[in-house]
């Protein structure tokens, strides 16, 4: 068991920057599978939201627009801010385009998901890093604070792509709000790892739903 998720080091804002610790978050970070002179692509999409389907289709352009058409106005617009969130995540530029802020250890422990490393950044982003991959960051947002844990990981020649990710987000008072849970899958073409398919299953207020 990994034990209960919390936000380790609100004080990241304090701490010095520690160049090992520096290394060892750009470090994973750059192992993290990116497009790089990415072309864009087109391709079939259906959306099934607890059952309801909608197909159509997906374009992405080189620069990371991303097109969404279908049958569905409500679904194309969900399925648009989905897409546009796994696209950043692959763009090389956004990747790698990070807010300057000191980074160092937090203390020594046996912690499951690896080595605590704090940013003092305007989030206090905290990151715990094991195997040289990110498995779990905490940051602040303007209601609260989040949790994402890495739950499996799947390695290509390019580096680390996330198969099973757990996103809590919790309140000021740190009541849990909100659990998603992504599951992806990928598809190479000419180098590139493209998505496949995401599974979401998510619960609040008392409601769960799947897409």
């Amino acid at each position: 068991m990994h034990g209960q998720a919390s936000r380790t080091g609100g004080r990241a804002q304090e701490a010095h920057d520690d160049p090992e610790a520096r290394a060892l978050l750009e470090g994973a970070r750059q192992r993290v599978v990116v497009w790089d002179r990415f072309p864009g692509f087109k391709a079939k999409l259906e959306v099934n939201q607890d059952g309801k389907r909608s197909g159509g289709e997906l374009t992405v352009l080189p620069s990371g627009k991303v097109e969404v058409e279908l049958q569905d106005r409500e679904a194309a617009e969900w399925a648009s801010g989905f897409m546009r969130s796994i696209v950043n995540h692959r763009l090389k530029l956004e990747t790698h385009k990070h807010e300057d802020a000191p980074v160092a250890f937090g203390p020594k422990d046996q912690h499951p998901l690896g080595r605590l490393v704090k940013k003092g950044d305007r989030s206090s982003s905290t990151y715990r890093i094991k195997g040289r991959q990110i498995l779990q960051v905490n940051q602040r947002t303007e209601k609260g604070w989040l949790n994402l844990n890495v739950l499996e990981y799947i390695q290509t020649p390019q580096g680390f792509l996330s198969k099973q990710v757990a996103i809590f987000q919790f309140d000021e008072k740190d009541s849990l709000v909100k659990s998603t849970v992504f599951i992806d899958e990928y598809v190479e073409v000419e180098r590139f790892w493209l998505p496949k398919s995401r599974v979401i299953i998510a619960a609040q207020e008392g409601k769960p739903d799947v897409s």
